[in-house]
């Protein structure tokens, strides 16, 4: 049974997703969609009062890193904006400013059809940025022939507006776990042209602002806008460098679960991009046999840009990291079994015996709500060493998209105190997450869609001070322009090098 499903948006960052994705006004007047559709209060008022339903019904986490009144209070103050005509994209950031609040990587709005297909095929900021702190760095130049702006050079102002501004009005509107801010940063990097497109304007022409860091001088360019088709076709001189080293950072092998010996059989490497497949039991059964017959002393798990999956995949790895019995999730609680709102949600009705089943796996909370049972949820219960387990060294890569199940994985190996994290704090919380089920809910009136978990759990994880964060990693290592452009791996060097050190027995 799947237990837990992957995040809506899987922040990968292999070479083929990378290039996949990716003098002005000083401000973007009068550059939105002609004919946009306008909403009225009563519109939106009714929109906002049945996602406010929706959540406090059956939302279970929530009042987990907020009060009652502290989400009351943003509630109203984000239902006081709705007074005045509001076109279909300010609605939808009022709703995803309210949805943000929660704290709940898994509780995300999604744009409704019609501005998806304007982002699509509309002209937007071509350039793939990452962060290097606080700063915005150019990965990827995306028009046709631009030499200007290049890769490593630091984003400064697009169109007036200051970087750091807009970064703040992105935030506002981005989901994470808690108070983790490496997934906040990811998302907005990954989504900044989009965001950009959807909340500031829709120019033709882009007048970027950057600092190239080899002479600290200010540079500036002209870009046409692209559509997202032109993003896969444009293949711009200017970012060879990158793409090389991108290529030796993170190739086709980084998709692919797999198992490599960088030096020699005592030090291995494997690589799990997703907790999911139906080949992953048998893989990963296979993977800890083999480091067995050859001796292998110690091991580096990368779990970079892992979105999650299945909740008992990763028990399986946990299984191969202890020789002892060990639980992985310590409760599962769900708010209700009744929803006043299942006609606007994507997720398939329960029959009469289906719902008395579950009724009868549930126990009364007496926090309000239920506890759900083993039967229904397989990664509650004590779970036994694995067959091929392995006793020596662990190093683990993280990063801020190491999310859901991966996340939970970290946190239950950190608890065990089994391993040595290498990276960026994990993109989810340590004590766990709401997930589950998790049924898309539209609001009839702006058409406008937001995922809604209807269970929460908590991992079997305790004497972690940081109750609002991720896997906080050992040795933090952040992903820089610069060693991508050389085609280094800070992390995986680090690992191997902290693995090339006699153990200490």
């Amino acid at each position: 049974m799947k237990t837990r499903f992957m995040a809506a948006v899987l922040m990968s960052v292999t070479l083929a997703a990378w290039l996949d994705r990716a003098a002005g006004a000083p401000a973007d007047a009068g550059s939105t969609a002609s004919g946009a559709q306008t909403l009225t209060p009563a519109q939106m008022h009714a929109d906002f009062d049945l996602m406010r339903r929706a959540l406090e019904e059956a939302h279970p986490g929530l009042y987990r890193y907020s009060t009652k009144a502290q989400m009351d209070r943003e509630f109203d103050d984000q239902r006081a904006k709705l007074s005045q005509p509001m076109t279909k994209e300010q609605f939808e950031e009022v709703v995803a400013q309210t949805i943000a609040s929660i704290h709940c990587g898994h509780t995300r709005m999604y744009w409704d059809p019609e501005i998806e297909a304007a982002i699509r095929d509309g002209r937007s900021l071509p350039l793939r940025v990452e962060f290097e702190g606080s700063r915005l760095m150019v990965v990827l130049n995306q028009t046709a022939d631009d030499r200007t702006i290049r890769p490593g050079m630091e984003l400064v102002s697009v169109n007036g507006h200051p970087v750091a501004e807009l970064v703040k009005q992105f935030w506002a509107v981005t989901y994470a776990d808690g108070d983790i801010e490496t997934t906040k940063r990811r998302g907005i990097a990954w989504d900044f042209a989009k965001d950009y497109f959807w909340l500031v304007g829709r120019p033709q022409y882009f007048t970027v602002t950057a600092i190239d860091p080899s002479s600290g001088k200010t540079v500036q360019s002209k870009l046409a806008g692209v559509t997202e088709a032109e993003r896969k076709a444009n293949h711009n001189p200017v970012n060879d460098a990158m793409v090389a080293g991108l290529a030796k950072v993170r190739g086709e092998e980084y998709e692919k679960l797999s198992l490599s010996f960088p030096k020699d059989p005592g030090i291995a490497r494997i690589r799990i991009p997703l907790f999911m497949g139906d080949e992953y039991p048998r893989w990963i059964e296979n993977t800890f046999r083999t480091l067995r017959e050859r001796g292998t002393k110690k091991l580096i798990i990368d779990l970079r840009s892992n979105g999650g999956g299945e909740d008992t995949y990763g028990i399986m790895l946990v299984s191969h990291l202890t020789d002892k019995p060990f639980h992985y999730v310590d409760r599962v609680t769900v708010k209700t079994m009744t929803w006043s709102f299942e006609d606007h949600w994507d997720a398939k009705r329960l029959d009469a015996d289906e719902r008395a089943r579950i009724r009868r796996c549930l126990t009364p909370n007496p926090d309000g709500g239920y506890f759900v049972s083993e039967e229904l949820h397989d990664s509650l219960g004590e779970k036994q060493p694995a067959k091929y387990r392995f006793s020596g060294d662990v190093f683990i890569l993280i990063d801020g998209s190491t999310f859901s199940t991966a996340a939970d994985t970290c946190a239950v190996i950190h608890h065990l105190r089994r391993a040595t994290f290498i990276g960026e704090e994990t993109a989810g919380a340590y004590y766990g997450n709401n997930s589950g089920t998790e049924p898309t809910v539209t609001l009839p009136n702006s058409k406008l869609r937001f995922g809604l978990p209807l269970s929460a759990s908590w991992n079997a994880v305790s004497g972690y001070a940081e109750t609002r964060r991720g896997t906080i990693p050992d040795h933090v290592v952040p992903t820089k322009t610069a060693d991508l452009l050389r085609g280094i791996d800070a992390q995986l060097q680090l690992a191997l090098k902290l693995a090339a050190k006699p153990r200490a027995d």
